[in-house]
């Protein structure tokens, strides 16, 4: 697989940090629901503009089972049914201990956010993924096997440095989090389309630009390699499961 410089534009990684961003700001909104919505509305952004830099033939539902945090419409739609009453009667203590934990969540959900574009990017970068090749597998689809691939990976790493990295270059942001919140309200209340609007927020280009220099610093780059040696590992046993 190709590296970050050869395979990931500076612009196409703004765009994955924004909404990156605009995700975790949607935590600090006190309404059920929203930051479940706007999560998902982000990571799709994020699909749908890494599959338009490759000109990809590709949509973003062909590839929702790979970003989305649904396990499909019969287990996720009814367990959404199931689940709404509990989480509407939970929701302020929920949302308290959201927001106690930011100083976690928020740099590890920029990190995911950007970690499916940057995924995304270095496999349609060498045509592993196509219509043709998501029908050939049938079921698990090469979407799911990148989705399984990615828990694995994740999972194995140590974030911590990066995560406090990423805490600090925030931290300099003045007014990011109001930026956030107020970003992540206009995607919930429109669409994922509504994430390139947030650019013209100075609080949120300026916390994508801290974020995106973090990103590009020499010990980030070794914990993105050895994230991807890690997913690529995982895609081969995957493979080898699927086709024996």
């Amino acid at each position: 697989m190709n590296d970050e410089s050869a395979s990931s534009s500076s612009w196409l990684v703004h765009q994955w940090v924004i909404a990156g961003i605009i995700s975790a700001g949607a935590r600090f909104v006190p309404i059920p629901f929203v930051d479940e919505q706007v999560q998902k509305r982000c990571r799709r952004f994020v699909v749908q503009q890494t599959l338009v830099a490759h000109r990809s033939s590709l949509t973003s539902e062909d590839l929702a089972s790979f970003y989305s945090t649904d396990s499909g419409c019969l287990g996720g739609c009814l367990g959404m049914v199931v689940r709404a009453p509990l989480k509407l009667l939970l929701f302020p203590i929920r949302k308290i201990v959201t927001i106690f934990t930011s100083v976690r969540g928020v740099p590890l959900e920029i990190m995911r956010t950007v970690l499916i574009g940057r995924t995304l990017d270095r496999y349609l970068e060498t045509g592993w993924l196509s219509k043709t090749t998501l029908k050939e597998d049938g079921l698990p689809s090469r979407a799911m096997q990148m989705r399984t691939a990615f828990e694995i990976a994740y999972a194995q790493m140590d974030w911590r440095t990066l995560r406090a990295a990423m805490s600090d270059a925030l931290g300099t942001v003045d007014q990011w989090k109001a930026a956030a919140v107020s970003g992540a309200q206009k995607v919930f209340a429109h669409n994922e389309e509504a994430v390139e609007q947030t650019e013209s927020i100075p609080a949120i280009e300026a916390s994508a630009n801290k974020v995106q220099s973090v990103l590009k610093r020499s010990e980030t780059l070794a914990l993105f390699a050895e994230f991807d040696h890690r997913f690529d590992e995982a895609i081969q046993d995957l493979r080898k499961n699927v086709h024996p």
